[in-house]
């Protein structure tokens, strides 16, 4: 007890002594302000596609966008099938078509070979709110994630449905709220509100790796490393896949103070950067080599560019190059970003110098909490939180 008083005392003192981030200029301006089709469209995200070239976007009673990644103004028009909301999408590797998915059951498949939408004929998950999908890298099979904490896999049949099987190990009603996939091993990786990570073998077995005090909200792996980050509120956490022990991936957390809001989803941004959206609008960048978390995009910048638009949510960013890209926001408005010349590297230097102490300090406290009162073990849940109308020149494919 002397003991776990003494090292709570030391984190205290250590946390006390550490100043809140500070606010600083925006490390990128925006440009073009674009709209898709419709009125305050209530989407819920956006998947880009393996090629970067095409974005869809998806959300409320249904509604699909198919759009250029470069030009959103150059878009395809698809049927409404349903009127539930859909959640998550995921392009198939080979780029040709997208799984997306929705409450009661719904799979829908886009095909860009005849840029139909249909459905994909999976008919017994009716009555599954579905809230993830992704693809496995060797494109056997997609994974399917639910509210109630099922994962299905996933793959056309030759009678023209779907062929599907709930997987074993399953941790209890949580929901699954980000799958993704990495190449080595083929494995998946899946993050949930109250159970924390699962790693889905190549075999199909899950191995539950931790994080289950989080209500994670959001994940993205990078291929390129076997590591991901998954998000809650002002949480990041780092996931090494060991790939040839899954059971061996790690999970390691730390708090980020000083946000103006609150993590919401994120994205890849280049090499092993990522991007996370702030609400109230807003977004900051993730280094995974470097561990190192700074400010991006301002809210108070982008309310001075554009007024309504501060007050959206970002659902989706991606982007074209190391410098260039766009936001997209739930009322299906756009804007296009850009690097301010010698502002990303005052802002990059300046914040890794105030975040790497802090980083450092509160991953060791993290580590202390977790060692000592079983972080990432206990299910308890925390907190999990997280629109301008712009040009209407539009012209379709």
């Amino acid at each position: 007890m002397r003991t776990r008083m003494a090292i709570l005392l030391m984190m205290l003192f250590l946390v006390s002594n550490i100043s809140t981030l500070s606010s600083a200029s925006s490390a990128v301006g925006l440009d073009d302000f674009e709209s898709l089709p419709g009125d305050d469209l209530g989407l819920a995200g956006a998947e880009l596609s393996p090629s970067k070239e095409l974005v869809i976007a998806f959300g409320q009673d249904s509604n699909v966008i198919v759009f250029s990644a470069s030009d959103p103004s150059d878009y395809i028009e698809t049927p409404s099938i349903g009127n539930s909301s859909l959640n998550d999408a995921s392009f198939h590797p080979s780029g040709n078509s997208a799984l997306i998915v929705g409450d009661n059951g719904t799979v829908l498949r886009y095909s860009d070979l005849d840029k139909s939408l249909t459905d994909a004929g999976v008919k017994n998950l009716s009555g599954s709110d579905l809230l993830s999908v992704s693809w496995s890298l060797s494109g056997s099979w997609a994974y399917i994630g639910s509210s109630e904490g099922e994962i299905w896999r996933v793959r056309a049949s030759g009678d023209g449905g779907a062929e599907t099987h709930l997987l074993e190990g399953l941790a209890g009603q949580s929901p699954v709220t980000s799958i993704d996939c990495i190449s080595e091993g083929i494995v998946c990786v899946a993050s949930t509100t109250f159970n924390g990570i699962a790693i889905i073998q190549r075999d199909h077995s899950l191995s539950w790796i931790g994080g289950s005090s989080t209500p994670w909200s959001d994940m993205e792996c990078l291929d390129s490393s076997n590591s991901c980050v998954a998000i809650s509120s002002n949480i990041l956490g780092t996931i090494k896949v060991n790939t040839s022990n899954p059971n061996k991936s790690t999970i390691s957390g730390v708090e980020i103070i000083g946000l103006e809001g609150v993590l919401s989803t994120l994205a890849d941004h280049s090499e092993n950067r990522f991007l996370i959206s702030v609400a109230p609008f807003g977004i900051v960048e993730h280094d995974l080599e470097k561990n190192a978390t700074f400010p991006w995009l301002e809210n108070s910048d982008v309310t001075n560019e554009n007024i309504q638009l501060s007050g959206e949510r970002v659902v989706s960013t991606w982007s074209l190059n190391e410098n260039t890209g766009w936001i997209l926001t739930d009322r299906g408005n756009l804007a296009s970003f850009h690097t301010i010349d010698g502002t990303v590297e005052n802002s990059i230097v300046s914040s890794i110098l105030s975040l790497a102490v802090l980083l450092a300090i509160l991953g060791f406290a993290a580590t202390v909490m977790m060692s000592i009162f079983g972080w990432g073990n206990d299910s308890s849940p925390r907190r999990v939180r997280k629109k301008s109308r712009a040009s209407d020149s539009r012209r379709k494919r």
